[in-house]
């Protein structure tokens, strides 16, 4: 009789643990924030790189600005830069935060581009001056803070 007792009480044991865990349900955080079809992530990092590079660059002593190699360095960047543009021209996405996110990132791109050629312009005129920096450091700030606001998928 004890046997039977402890067999049953086994088994129900048993059941009730495995109908336990059937019975818990996994629970699945969904991503809510707007999907972007680029790459933020990596065309920031890439901008980081950039920053430093420049803010190397320009904190060279003013009578030596045509450092060797600066020019081609700073090629390198445009041409990095053109890549993510020439990716970014025509993509449209579902949210308009999305699209307005992808438009902030190529006005930054923009303006690096235009300050990498305003630097070549000065060193390969001689001068000692770099231009101001401040709208592309903020519109790399505001870039910068708002790519955790939105989740990648590739289209």
């Amino acid at each position: 009789m004890k046997k039977l007792l402890l067999s049953v009480s086994l088994f129900a044991g048993t059941m009730m643990t495995l109908s336990a865990c059937a019975g818990t349900e996994t629970v699945e955080t969904i991503d809510t924030r707007p999907v972007i079809h680029f790459d933020a992530a990596s065309i920031i990092s890439s901008a980081r790189d950039h920053h430093i590079k420049m803010l190397t660059l320009s904190s060279i002593p003013r009578d030596d600005v045509n450092v060797p190699g600066a020019v081609e360095e700073l090629q390198g960047m445009q041409a990095d830069n053109d890549t993510y543009l020439a990716e970014l021209e025509g993509l449209q996405h579902e949210y308009s935060a999305a699209d307005e996110y992808k438009d902030l990132v190529v006005e930054y791109l923009e303006a690096e581009n235009a300050y990498i050629d305003q630097t070549i312009e000065n060193v390969h005129a001689g001068s000692i001056s770099l231009p101001s920096r401040f709208s592309m450091d903020t519109l790399y700030s505001r870039t910068n803070a708002k790519v955790s606001e939105f989740r990648y998928e590739p289209k």
